[in-house]
This record gives C-alpha cells, structure tokens and sequence, in this order.
C-alpha cells in the first residue's frame, strides 16, 4: 500500500548533509546532524521507525541485521540519490505545489505568515513590497520565502519527475 509522502520520515547519516535539506523541501521529516553517530541513527530508526538513509555499507548492513528500514546511497548525483529514494518508496511523482514544508536547517515546520509586517525587521525591505508569501520555521524561527531558486527547484522536481 503506497503511503503519502508525509508519512515518510528518515534519518541521514553524516556524509549526507546536501541530501537531507533537498529531503525536507520536498516535504519528508529528516533528521540529519553533522556529528551524528552510527547509534543514535540505529537508535532513531528503532524508535521512531525512521527510514535511515546512509551511504556507509557498514551501516546499511548492520541496519538490515536488526530488521530496520534502509536504503544504500551509492555516491551518485543528487538526482540519482532522490530517484533512488523515490523508487525504494514507490513514489511515481513529486509534486512542487506541495512545498515547502520543513525547514531546511533544523527540520522543524514551517508556518505561513500571515501579517508580513511581524517580519519586516528580519527580511531585507525589497522582499517587503515584492513578496506576498512568506514561512516561519516553528523551532529556529528562519524565514523563507518564494525566490529565484525555485525556478532551480522546479528544474530539479522535472529531471526528477522524467526519471521516476
């Protein structure tokens, strides 16, 4: 049975940091830490029946021995990685309407504001006039708003799209 694509949540090992933000603007709950060690990734899965994401074979083998979920990264580009991942999960397309979600740098969730004027002192004043929609992260307050890069975002959703 195919799950929505917010009843996924992984965690990423340390050598997967890029991955892990790109996870959380498609919209996947991942907890990721540079410093993170093999235990608490083993643990986290247990627990919290996240999907661990690891490019270390060691880890992927020790992963499946205790029954866990998890899927062997193999170094390639960050398409072939997101398509990988996909496919493990039967995901046949992401759809762009549905971002963002989680806050690329702490994995918290983003809240749409609705009075632009609470954050005037926190985004430059041309965003002020220019931009109508912005998100707060719930935990570290970063905000985010619609820009150049989701034109790049878009383009990396197709190649993605056309390879699944």
């Amino acid at each position: 049975m195919e799950r929505s694509i917010n009843q996924y949540s992984f965690i990423v090992d340390a050598m997967l940091g890029k991955l892990a933000r790109k996870l959380r603007i498609f919209g996947f709950d991942t907890v990721y830490e540079s410093k993170i060690d093999d235990m608490d990734i083993l643990n986290s899965s247990k627990y919290y029946g996240r999907i661990v994401l690891t490019s270390d074979r060691a880890l992927f083998r020790r992963c499946k021995k205790k029954g866990l979920d998890a899927i062997l990264m193999d170094k390639g580009t960050e398409v072939e990685n997101l398509v990988t991942i996909f496919r493990s999960l039967d995901i046949e397309y992401i759809n762009s309407q549905e971002l963002p979600h989680f806050c690329t740098c702490c994995n918290g969730l983003l809240d749409t504001i609705i009075d632009k004027n609470s954050i005037k002192d926190k985004i430059p004043d041309r965003l002020l006039h220019t931009k109508d929609i912005f998100y707060k992260c719930c935990q570290c307050n970063k905000i985010y708003w619609i820009g150049s890069h989701m034109e790049r975002l878009a383009c990396l959703i197709r190649e993605i799209n056309m390879k699944l």
